[in-house]
């Protein structure tokens, strides 16, 4: 875990020391998409259907989901919220091929989050880029908080 730390905080620090400003959150996530897969709401929804074990982590704040009305009615879905996903995860997957879509609210936090479970050594891990608003805005099933 400590190693995976300090290789991104490396990356970030070898990418901002040959900058003259320091990287922006936005500059993360542009660098955290080069390197994931995003799919959506139609490939979210195939990806439901055919994997039942499909693990649907929403890494919102717990305050954020009741603000925006639930999570994406789904088996499989937990919240993890970002700050704490590193550690929480191993609690619903355990195998490193376990299906993983992330997402959050617009796709801010959900390709840093699949980027670091890639990292962790998960190989089966997509960001749903549509995020929780996109769903919602098609009309798909939502649970409430």
């Amino acid at each position: 875990m400590k190693s995976l730390f300090l290789a991104l905080l490396l990356a970030v620090s070898a990418q901002a020391a040959s900058a003259d400003d320091p990287l922006s959150g936005r500059d993360l996530v542009k660098m955290a998409e080069r390197k994931i897969t995003s799919i959506d709401t139609a490939t979210l929804l195939q990806r439901l259907k055919k994997h039942p074990n499909l693990l649907l982590v929403d890494v919102r704040m717990p305050d954020e989901v009741r603000r925006m009305g639930g999570t994406i009615d789904a088996p499989g879905n937990v919240v993890i919220p970002r700050g704490w996903l590193e550690f929480r995860i191993r609690q619903y997957a355990l195998d490193a091929d376990t299906p993983i879509v992330v997402y959050c609210g617009a796709n801010i936090r959900s390709p840093l989050a699949a980027l670091t479970l890639r990292q962790m050594g998960y190989r089966n891990v997509v960001n749903y880029a549509d995020g929780f608003i996109g769903w919602k805005r098609v009309g798909l099933p939502v649970k409430a908080p």
